[in-house]
C-alpha cells in the first residue's frame, strides 16, 4: 500500500498532465484496508509529494502566480484528506459495530445458557420432585386399593394436593418465558398490559396498528418491559411515556421518563442487555440521560 501511494502520488503530482486523480485509488485502498492509521499515512505521503513537487516548480499545481500555486496545492491536499479520512472513519465505525455485535451475541448465548441451567435446576428441585413423589404415592395407593380402601383414598387425596402444587410451580416457571398476550393479541396489547401493571403511570402515546413479524414483536416487547422495569427501579419518575411506531421496515421504540436521569450503560447492566437484544438482530440503541433531566431510550430494530 505504501509503495503504491508513493509511486502514484509522485507520478500524479509531478506530471504536468491532468493525472492527479490517479492518487485517489491508492488513498481509498489505504482507508479501506488499513483504517485510520493507513489513511493518515497515505494522506501525509501524498501531501509531502504535492508540496515537494510544487515548491520545485513541478506538477499540475505549479503556476506563474505563487498564490495560485499555493491555493491549488492546498485544495488538492484538503480534498484528498477529507475523502480518505471520511472513508476511514466509516470503516472504523463499521468495525467497532462488528466487534460490539460479536460481543453482544456471546453475552446473549451465555445468558441463554444460564437461564436454561436455572430453569433445569428449578424443575429438578421443584416440580420434578413433586411429580416423582406423586408417582410413588399413586403406586402405593394402587397396592392398597384392595387391602385398605380408606388408606388408599387418603393417599390419593394427598397426591391430588401435590399435583395441584406441581401444576402451580410449572405455571410459575412458565410465566414470563413468553407472554400469552403477546402471542395471541400482538405487541400493541402486550404493551398496554405492561402499562397497566406498572407501579409508575405509563402513558402509551403511539402503538403500531397492525401485527408485525414474531421476532420483532418479541424483541420489542422485552426491550419495553426491561426499560419500564429499569425506570421503576432507579428513575424515581412520576410518569413514563412509551411510543412504538412501525416506520418503513423498522420498528422504532421510545421510552421516556421524567426521573432523576444520569443512567449509564455499564458492563453487565440491564441497559447493556437492551443493547445486546437490539444489536443481535441488526438494530440500534441510543441512550440520553442527563442528571435531573430524565432518561430517553430510543431503539430501532428491523421489522
Amino acid at each position: 500500500m505504501l509503495g503504491s501511494v508513493i509511486a502514484l502520488a509522485e507520478f500524479a503530482t509531478r506530471s504536468h498532465r491532468p493525472l492527479t486523480y490517479l492518487a485517489f485509488p491508492a488513498l481509498i485502498w489505504a482507508a479501506l484496508r488499513f483504517g485510520q492509521r493507513g489513511a493518515t499515512l497515505a494522506v501525509a505521503v501524498t501531501a509531502f509529494f504535492t508540496v515537494w513537487n510544487t515548491i520545485h516548480y513541478l506538477g499540475p499545481f505549479h503556476f506563474d502566480s505563487v498564490s495560485r500555486s499555493v491555493l491549488s496545492a492546498q485544495l488538492f491536499i484538503a480534498i484528498a484528506a477529507l475523502t480518505t479520512l471520511s472513508l476511514a472513519a466509516v470503516v472504523s465505525e463499521r468495525e467497532q459495530f462488528a466487534v460490539r455485535l460479536g460481543a453482544s451475541r456471546l453475552r446473549l448465548v451465555a445468558a441463554a445458557d444460564n437461564a436454561r441451567r436455572r430453569l433445569e435446576q428449578d424443575l429438578h428441585d421443584g416440580a420434578q420432585l413433586r411429580l416423582t413423589w406423586l408417582a410413588v404415592q399413586l403406586r402405593d395407593a394402587a397396592e392398597l386399593s384392595r387391602q385398605n380402601p380408606e388408606r388408599s383414598a387418603a393417599i390419593i387425596g394427598e397426591a391430588e394436593g401435590e399435583l395441584e402444587l406441581a401444576i402451580d410451580e410449572l405455571r410459575e416457571l412458565a410465566h414470563g418465558i413468553h407472554p400469552s398476550v403477546l402471542v395471541d393479541l400482538g405487541l400493541a396489547e402486550a404493551v398496554k398490559s405492561l402499562a397497566l401493571h406498572s407501579s409508575i403511570p405509563v402513558n402509551v402515546v403511539e402503538l403500531p396498528p397492525n401485527r408485525l413479524d414474531e421476532t420483532a414483536e418479541t424483541i420489542g416487547y422485552y426491550i419495553i418491559a426491561e426499560a419500564i422495569a429499569n425506570a421503576q427501579k432507579y428513575s424515581r419518575a412520576s410518569l413514563i411515556q412509551v411510543r412504538v411506531s412501525a416506520e418503513g421496515r423498522k420498528l422504532r421504540i421510545e421510552v421516556v421518563d421524567d426521573g432523576v436521569g444520569g443512567a449509564v450503560e455499564r458492563p453487565g447492566s440491564g441497559l447493556e442487555g437492551l443493547r445486546d437484544r437490539a444489536e443481535a438482530i441488526g438494530g440500534t440503541m441510543e441512550l440520553r440521560s442527563r442528571a435531573s433531566q430524565g432518561t430517553r431510550l430510543t431503539v430501532a430494530i428491523p421489522a
